[in-house]
């Protein structure tokens, strides 16, 4: 029952994401003017991307279907989808991409229905009420055959904590402390079963080897995607010099490590465990966290009610508005804008978070200091039904644009997450910036641009459907060449400057092109057929616009002069026009990778 609840959880992230593109698909297709002569019905979503990958292979070939083809598709599909395979791209691969989007709500809402009716006719609650009450039964259980509650408890003084340590753990079992102190809260030689170590990202190296020693088996319980431990200039200063002087691995570099990071760099086959379920924030406000620190691992437990206002962001007026690290205009829109909104909301439990102690300071003067203000380090642990995230920055630095201070600030937020910055173009390169991207994806902006969003949720399973397609391990494409080449672009995105960037492959330019009235018409009728492909996109993971689009060019296939030579121009052409970057990557050329970074680094720098 547990799995369904965390399977219902799981459906309503689904459907959080399948929203909003299945809302920019609507608009795209609502370009085409007419739809098939035959509707495919009967299907299920994963058979819909079958058919759609089938139908592809057999367009590009233009050869008509064998008796035997026909007969294999009869059977695998059935009658409806036999039809498709008569009529023209540009009508098929459109209504089946729209297929998918509805098949798969139906899908998940179905799924969902039968869960909940399922948790629903188990009673749950109840049940597990009466799990806790039984559990807690049995641990009274336990307690009672070792304290006798009817016989008088042992009492100790002070110094009895050192000189009957072993006495004194056996009566009070637990015993809470901190790194700093645990080994010396009873006698040092004194050796505890188990330490279990909590935010351990924020343990420095030395005060946690030193707890260590305290005990025969340790338990490390913290997140690496929070903030670490704070070191001053003078500890950092005494690091460096003791690193230098002695040969100490990697794993012990104490300026450089937390305790928790310490032990998975020291220990990497010690069994470790993902808290997978989380169940503070509204769904909007952690599935950014998810998709962007997490790998989307989290299973989300709270719902999703349609709250307006759950993700607003205030840009403040462009200027020089920051000193220091204080900005007095942000202030200003707090005061205005975001408490008077919050307040007609009616949020009582509200907190503003922010990078700096001054910010920190003249807020608590100008707006009371009964609104509970504090930078994000003191907020780590805690949580408000509003947070207001005020970045300071004119051009957010390196240090507010620390991913960890970011997930800690927006994930403080249980109900509603505002965010204040400024409006300066640089800040869109930023973590910042990926989070301004995420809020108006999310309320479904429509982004004006000459280029489409690309729908990941479609495309990822169309890709895993090609993947099965081929029979072939983690290949995206029947050329060597091109399997070789996303294995190198998967390499470059798991750098951290590229942690925002993700890869599709073989993306229609029909999904990409939105206003045509710039292509000539030779140009349109290319770009609006479905099978004229580009071989891999990289796009922005928090709202799915294009970076930079590859090409990789066979070099005999490619051959100046041939039929594919001049669909390149015109596809060249047909970027250029977009003012999208196209990088066109020969088979015997060289420094694959290095061109790839530098062409990414460049669309993102001029990407705004």
């Amino acid at each position: 029952m547990l799995n369904a609840k965390n399977r219902i959880a799981a459906i309503e992230q689904e459907l959080l994401q399948l929203t909003p593109e299945e809302h920019y698909f609507g608009e795209y297709y609502n370009t085409y003017a007419q739809a098939p002569r035959n509707e495919v019905k009967g299907l299920s979503s994963q058979k819909i991307l079958s058919l759609w990958l089938e139908y592809e292979q057999y367009a590009q070939q233009e050869n008509k279907l064998g008796l035997l083809q026909k007969i294999s598709i009869l059977f695998r599909f059935n009658r409806s989808a036999l039809k498709v395979f008569l009529q023209a791209p540009e009508l098929v691969i459109p209504y089946l991409q729209r297929q998918f989007y509805v098949v798969r709500r139906q899908e998940l809402t179905d799924e969902r229905a039968q869960l909940e009716k399922k948790l629903e006719q188990y009673a749950f609650d109840e049940k597990m009420a009466e799990l806790t009450e039984k559990s807690l039964r049995l641990f009274r259980a336990e307690l009672s055959k070792k304290f006798h509650w009817q016989k008088p408890r042992q009492r100790f003084e002070m110094r009895d904590f050192r000189a009957k340590s072993k006495e004194f753990n056996h009566e009070y079992p637990v015993i809470l402390s901190t790194t700093y102190s645990i080994k010396g809260t009873l006698n040092f030689e004194h050796i505890y079963d188990y330490l279990i170590v909590d935010e351990a990202s924020q343990v420095d190296l030395a005060t946690g080897v030193l707890a260590f020693a305290s005990a025969k088996n340790i338990v490390i319980v913290g997140d690496l995607q929070q903030l670490p431990n704070v070191l001053d200039s003078q500890n950092t200063q005494k690091s460096e010099e003791i690193w230098k002087r002695y040969s100490l691995p990697e794993s012990y570099h104490f300026s450089a490590h937390s305790l928790l990071s310490s032990a998975i760099s020291a220990w990497p086959e010690a069994p470790m465990v993902l808290l997978r379920e989380h169940y503070r924030c509204h769904p909007k406000i952690i599935n950014f966290c998810n998709q962007k620190f997490y790998g989307g691992k989290l299973i989300v437990m709270t719902e999703d009610h349609e709250e307006p206002d759950v993700l607003t962001m205030y840009r403040t007026a462009p200027g020089n508005h920051a000193r220091d690290h204080l900005n007095q205009r942000q202030i200003d829109v707090i005061r205005l804008e975001v408490l008077p909104r919050l307040a007609k909301q009616g949020y009582e439990s509200i907190g503003i978070i922010t990078p700096y102690r001054d910010q920190v300071a003249a807020i608590q003067t100008q707006l009371g200091k009964e609104l509970e203000v504090a930078t994000v380090h003191k907020f780590q642990g805690r949580e408000k039904d509003a947070i207001i995230l005020t970045s300071v920055d004119n051009i957010i630095t390196k240090f507010v644009d620390d991913p960890r201070m970011l997930n800690v600030a927006v994930s403080r937020a249980v109900k509603s997450l505002t965010v204040v910055t400024s409006q300066d173009p640089q800040n869109d390169r930023t973590n910042y910036g990926d989070l301004a991207r995420y809020i108006e994806y999310n309320n479904c902006a429509v982004i004006e641009s000459t280029v489409y969003s690309v729908f990941d949720l479609l495309y990822q399973g169309y890709a895993e459907q090609r993947r099965s397609f081929l029979k072939k391990h983690k290949r995206v494409s029947e050329y060597d060449s091109e399997n070789l080449l996303y294995a190198v672009i998967q390499e470059i995105l798991q750098k951290a400057e590229f942690s925002f960037v993700d890869c599709a492959a073989h993306v229609s330019l029909v999904n990409l092109v939105k206003d045509y009235s710039i292509l000539t018409e030779e140009e349109t009728t290319y770009a609006r057929n479905p099978l004229t492909h580009v071989d891999f996109l990289l796009f922005r993971r928090m709202d799915k616009s294009p970076l930079l689009a590859i090409e990789v060019d066979g070099v005999a296939f490619h051959a100046a002069g041939s039929l594919q030579a001049s669909r390149d121009e015109k596809k060249n052409r047909i970027f250029e026009r977009c003012g999208m970057p196209l990088l066109r990557l020969r088979t015997d050329g060289s420094g694959e990778k290095e061109r790839i970074e530098q062409a990414l680094l460049a669309a993102v720098s001029n990407n705004r």
